[in-house]
C-alpha cells in the first residue's frame, strides 16, 4: 500500500505542476507539491536516503532542464521566470527522486532495464507535458532523441546513486 501511495503522491505533483505551469497557476501547485513533498518525505522509511537523493536529483534536473532550454531543444511555460529550469520542475525532480526506493524501487535491482525504461518515460513525460500545454519542442524529433539518450543514463545513475547512499548509511 506504501508503494501505491508513494506512486499516486509522484503523480499528483507531475499533474500539479504541470497543470499549474500550463494554467497559469504554478504557485498554487507549488505550494500543494510541496506539501505533498513534506508529508511523503516526513513517512519516509529512510528520510536521510530521501533527503539526499532529492537533493542530488533536483540538482540534476536544474541542469539538465536549463540545458535544454539553452541549447533550443525546449521551452517551459512559467510566468515566474524562463531562460532556465522553470520553477515547478525541480518539485517534479523531488517527487521522482522519492519514487526511487519506493514505488520504482524495483528497477534497482536492473540498471539495464532501467535505462531502457527510462530512455521511453523520461521522453513521454516531457512530450505529455508538452501536450499539456506546459512547454514546447522546438523540434519533435531532435528533443525526444536527445531526451531519450539523457534519461537513458539519468535513469540508471539515481538508482546507483540510492545504492550508494544506502552503503554509506550502513557503514556508518
Amino acid at each position: 500500500m506504501k508503494k501505491l501511495i508513494n506512486f499516486i503522491q509522484f503523480q499528483a505533483v507531475w499533474f500539479l505542476c504541470i497543470l499549474g505551469a500550463a494554467h497559469g497557476f504554478e504557485w498554487p501547485a507549488i505550494l500543494v507539491s510541496a506539501l505533498i513533498l513534506a508529508w511523503a518525505w516526513w513517512v519516509s522509511e529512510d528520510r536521510r536516503h530521501d533527503q539526499w537523493m532529492m537533493i542530488i536529483a533536483v540538482a540534476l534536473g536544474i541542469v539538465i532542464d536549463s540545458s535544454l532550454v539553452w541549447l533550443g531543444i525546449m521551452s517551459f511555460k512559467s510566468e515566474i521566470w524562463t531562460g532556465f529550469s522553470p520553477i515547478w520542475m525541480p518539485f517534479i525532480w523531488a517527487a521522482l527522486a522519492i519514487t526511487i526506493q519506493s514505488s520504482m524501487s524495483w528497477l534497482a535491482k536492473s540498471y539495464r532495464l532501467a535505462a531502457v525504461l527510462g530512455a521511453i518515460s523520461g521522453p513521454f513525460a516531457y512530450w505529455a507535458g508538452v501536450r499539456m500545454e506546459a512547454g514546447s519542442f522546438h523540434d519533435f524529433i531532435t528533443a525526444i532523441a536527445t531526451l531519450s539518450v539523457i534519461w537513458l543514463v539519468v535513469t540508471p545513475l539515481l538508482f546507483y546513486s540510492s545504492q550508494r547512499l544506502k552503503e554509506s548509511h550502513v557503514q556508518r
